[in-house]
């Protein structure tokens, strides 16, 4: 099993990376008291707070103080918060109680430092979305780019519904993604919502691979009882539509149905119907 915890010496880099004020935290609540074990002040919350260098001075004692921090803060006084930091493009953690001081807020480096775990790709019991598409040399070289999409668990497929209120609630939500363990790794775009006239992608701008007033192919591969195990449906989407949060730097790019064979639409517009009953 790899080592996930810092040696002393390792322990001690990143300490003195943090004094320097090169790190910028995220705190939150663990999920569950098996995150900090023994703690009984560790709480549930869905939202983490995320501070700037500048919002920390750490000192020689391994003492963080806080500084300036947003009024959400005030939540963690006297709990167990996590937090989390980048170091070398490696994502680190550790466990501290928040503590009222003279100075403000504040919270010790204890002695364990770990690595995060990376993470896991999510699965939706079988189903995949592939997309092609081709860039001017690819079709020059007559050769396609496939992606294959991840999924958002917020979000059920198959369920008729306003799709511009799944756009509003996927870029004004938090982030569905444990920090990831290596900084600024690229990610598939995630499928928050499918029906039988539209599918919406959602993704990091820098990750998004989708542009308004294009047209891309898309394979939907469906688990299926009997011998033949899955039901293939190919369809075209034109993306006439993309919507922005500037301040989480996301993006949603919403496509229209534009070509689909009549059995495939009406496989699509039953597992619609089944979900609405």
């Amino acid at each position: 099993m790899e080592r996930t915890e810092l040696t002393g010496i390792e322990r001690q880099l990143v300490l003195e990376y943090l004094m320097d004020g090169n790190a910028a935290v995220t705190l939150s609540f663990a999920k569950n008291a098996d995150d900090y074990a023994g703690d009984k002040n560790v709480v549930s919350a869905e939202f983490p707070v995320a501070l700037r260098a500048e919002q920390l001075k750490v000192l020689e004692q391994g003492v963080i103080l806080l500084k300036n921090v947003p009024a959400a803060a005030a939540d963690f006084e006297g709990k167990t918060v996590k937090v989390q930091f980048y170091f070398n493009r490696l994502s680190l953690f550790f466990f501290s109680k928040v503590q009222r001081v003279s100075a403000g807020l504040a919270l010790v480096v204890p002695s364990v430092i770990s690595k995060s775990e990376d993470r896991q790709v999510s699965e939706r019991s079988g189903l995949s979305v592939t997309v092609y598409y081709e860039t001017a040399l690819q079709k020059k070289l007559n050769q396609k780019i496939d992606i294959s999409c991840d999924f958002d668990s917020r979000f059920p497929l198959f369920v008729r519904s306003d799709y511009k209120k799944i756009v509003d609630s996927y870029l004004s939500g938090p982030e569905n993604r444990k920090k990831d363990a290596i900084e600024n790794r690229a990610y598939a775009p995630l499928v928050i919502y499918l029906d039988s006239e539209r599918i919406l992608f959602g993704a990091r701008k820098s990750d998004m691979p989708f542009s308004s007033g294009v047209e891309y192919a898309v394979l939907v591969r469906f688990p299926i009882a009997g011998p033949i195990k899955e039901r293939k449906v190919y369809f075209t989407c034109l993306v006439d539509e993309m919507f922005e949060n500037y301040e989480c730097n996301r993006l949603c790019a919403c496509a229209r149905i534009s070509s689909i064979r009549e059995e495939d639409n009406r496989f699509m517009s039953d597992k619609v119907l089944a979900r609405s009953l």
